[in-house]
């Protein structure tokens, strides 16, 4: 059974983020990828590696194409924080060698299961960090 809802959380989330693919507006994206570092919690967090690794891949791919771009983030950002885009880009690749540490240790059957998951779930904070750490810098706080 939580199979089958983190099955379909995953593919409710994959259709929204390619319905709103056109639409590059700084909040919803933010929003968007909130969502998917949920969707890699709810997998470690039910120990279901498969769910885990789903939805990594898919976060990965929306970190690129919504932080990747360095002229996409500059042009939502104020006139006055278009300068701070690049931290953005600098936490996108970041977050993505923190993504290659948990599909690293997920797919590693070498390891012994808790190993696997604190391997995981240190990334998995690594990539919180980034998150933090991009808003704190890059928001207008004034």
């Amino acid at each position: 059974m939580l199979k089958k809802i983190l099955i379909s959380g995953l593919v409710v989330l994959s259709m929204s983020s390619a319905i709103n693919a056109s639409d590059y507006d700084l909040k919803t994206n933010m929003y968007k990828l909130n969502d998917g570092l949920t969707a890699v919690q709810l997998g470690m967090l039910t120990n279901n590696p498969k769910a885990t690794l789903a939805a990594v891949k898919e976060f990965k791919k929306e970190i690129d194409e919504l932080l990747g771009d360095k002229e996409n983030i500059k042009n939502l950002l104020p006139e006055k924080l278009k300068y701070k885009a690049s931290m953005a880009t600098n936490a996108a690749t970041s977050i993505d060698k923190y993504i290659n540490e948990i599909e690293s240790a997920c797919s590693d059957k070498s390891l012994k299961k808790i190993e696997r998951e604190n391997r995981t779930q240190k990334a998995f904070l690594n990539i919180q960090h980034q998150c933090f750490r991009c808003h704190n810098m890059v928001r207008d706080w004034e």
